[in-house]
Parts: structure tokens; C-alpha cells; sequence
């Protein structure tokens, strides 16, 4: 369950970014091993953002449960993994992004058997260029508010998503959305 832990008001943090935003070009390192530019060439790109995926053996940071929208990385990062091949037949691409190291998420990338890029923006490039609301926790570097984002093929974002109230849910929401778009596009 969501045990009361996830963001469920807009606290306005990603008011700034909308639909219509531009994403500018950002190569950041993927768990492919090679690094990719946020913005794939496919029809669309889903950009989940998220604060950081637990290790086994390692404890979460004190006090993670109980910050908004912290629980629940892994849950939403299996529902993009259940739901991929379904986003491919809409010419959709799934990245997830944090501030975690490429060698976190290489981790947790293959231990979830993880089939989409996990990108590492622990440089902050993505978090700079967008401007990306960032939370701390004592002793961890900043995380990212969980949110998604939308992105087409001329990188204008189409539809931004926050909060996200249930992480578990948000791949679907997230399909059904690439979906409409589609069709709206289509002749």
C-alpha cells in the first residue's frame, strides 16, 4: 500500500514546467551503458522522474517512508517494465531518471530486470536545464520530486504529471495519455 507516504496536493513545485516547455538537449548516462539524450527520436518520450530506488542490504534514509511522495520508486519503475512493449507499439520510449549514480541504478536496473534506460543525473545536468525541484534528506545527496513528463519528437512537453499520488498506478495513467496524444495526431 502507499502506507500515507505519497504526494497527493500540487505544492506547485513543477508549476513552471507545462505543457509547451521545450526540452533542451541533455545527454545524461543510461544503465544501456552508453549515453543517451533524454529526449528519444521516437514519436514520444515518457521521462519518469523519480527521488531514488532502494538497495538490498542498505538501509533507506531515516525518516524516507514518511516523506511525501518518497515510497514507491520500485513499484512504479516494474509497472513501465510490465507495460513496455504496449508503450513501443505506440512509438513511445521509457526512461526513468534520478540524481542516483549510474552504478546504483546498474544495480537495480538488472536485479528488477529492468528493459528500459534508467538514466543517472547525478551531475544535475537535467535537474539544471529544467529546472527540476530537488528535496534533501541529511546525510543523501538531493533527490527529485517524483513526477513524469510527456515529450514528443520536436522535444515540447505534451503533458506533465504532478504529483503522483500512487507511483504503482502511473505507468498506465501514463500510457492512456501517450495513447490520446497519438490519436490526436494521427489523420
Amino acid at each position: 500500500g502507499m502506507r500515507g507516504t505519497a504526494q497527493t496536493t500540487d505544492d506547485g513545485a513543477y508549476g513552471h514546467l507545462r505543457a509547451g516547455t521545450i526540452v533542451p538537449e541533455v545527454t545524461l548516462p543510461a544503465t544501456t551503458g552508453r549515453n543517451l539524450d533524454v529526449v528519444a527520436p521516437t514519436a514520444f518520450t515518457v521521462i519518469f522522474l523519480y527521488p531514488m530506488t532502494g538497495m538490498p542490504g542498505q538501509a533507506l534514509p531515516e525518516g524516507w517512508l514518511e516523506l511525501p511522495g518518497a515510497f514507491g520508486c520500485s513499484a512504479q519503475s516494474c509497472a513501465y517494465r510490465d507495460l513496455r512493449a504496449v508503450f513501443s507499439n505506440v512509438d513511445a520510449t521509457v526512461y526513468g531518471v534520478s540524481t542516483q549514480s549510474p552504478a546504483e541504478q546498474k544495480e537495480f536496473s538488472r536485479r528488477e530486470q529492468i528493459n528500459y534506460p534508467l538514466l543517472s543525473d547525478s551531475e544535475h545536468l537535467l535537474v539544471t536545464a529544467l529546472d527540476l525541484p530537488l528535496f534533501e534528506i541529511k546525510g543523501h545527496p538531493a533527490r527529485i520530486k517524483r513526477a513524469t513528463l510527456i515529450v514528443d519528437r520536436e522535444r515540447v512537453v505534451r503533458s506533465v504529471m504532478y504529483p503522483v499520488p500512487d507511483p504503482s498506478a502511473n505507468a498506465r495513467l501514463a500510457l492512456t495519455t501517450v495513447e490520446q496524444l497519438a490519436e490526436a495526431q494521427s489523420p
